[in-house]
């Protein structure tokens, strides 16, 4: 028998921070313009949304993105955006374990925390690469944190590679709309299993543009339990960012 499962408190962004997002836009597959980046602000801002990292994709599909040309691209957005809300922005990245991994790590991690250490890692979606490992392994030596963005979505993994990346002390961030299914029945599937197993550590939106976000928001139906578990997650994004 299924137990009664609720929508998210109405409350539920208030004072939030969102730990992984495309809003930097014209830089990769997020928002084109800079219009709608900043209509986007106005209505998170409107259901409480307080800070926002901002984490472009680094990756080989995005050749001319590196740490020195993202950088200006953000301070020059920062100033628009502050103009027409009040929330607060930092730059993090989202990085694909690919072959200019490493590049970027020779160039400086942009971190999503305050101390510099926990980096927002990407795989391919479709087949797990075995030098993913090593390339993990030899940032953690240098004290670097690896976070997993959206673990629920790769589709080669198992139960198997959670427990294992869990076991290396990986950190895990659930994509929040995983849990609506826009990602499909498999990693919705993955995403309420890894949630009730207490296995994420934040939580992010990885908007791309709005539409989505409030087409597959009010879909999103949890147990009390797992509701409380999703706003711990929220609490644990509010210490990366202060």
């Amino acid at each position: 028998m299924f137990g009664i499962r609720y929508r998210l408190p109405e409350d539920f962004f208030k004072g939030a921070t969102d730990v992984h997002c495309h809003l930097l836009p014209g830089v990769d597959d997020g928002f084109s313009s800079t219009e709608k980046s900043l209509q986007a602000l106005k209505k998170l801002e409107e259901r409480g949304v307080k800070n926002m990292i901002l984490t472009p994709h680094f990756m080989k599909d995005y050749p001319l993105n590196n740490r020195e040309s993202i950088t200006a691209e953000f301070e020059s957005f920062k100033k628009e955006a502050e103009q027409v809300c009040g929330i607060q922005f930092r730059l993090g990245a989202e990085y694909m374990l690919d072959a200019c991994f490493l590049n970027h790590y020779k160039q400086g991690f942009l971190t999503l925390d305050k101390g510099g250490t926990h980096v927002l890692c990407e795989t391919s979606y479709l087949m797990y690469e075995h030098n993913i490992t090593e390339m993990l392994y030899e940032i953690m030596c240098d004290d670097f944190q690896p976070v997993i963005a959206h673990p629920e979505r790769y589709e080669y993994a198992v139960k198997d590679n959670y427990f294992r990346w869990k076991d290396k002390r990986y950190k895990f961030q659930l994509n929040l709309l995983s849990l609506a299914g826009a990602y499909g029945k498999p990693a919705k599937v993955k995403a309420h299993y890894l949630l009730k197993e207490g296995m994420y550590d934040y939580v992010g939106s990885d908007m791309h543009g709005l539409g989505n976000f409030e087409r597959f928001l009010p879909e999103i139906r949890l147990s009390k339990k797992n509701i409380e578990r999703l706003e711990q997650l929220i609490e644990n994004n509010k210490k990366l960012f202060n």
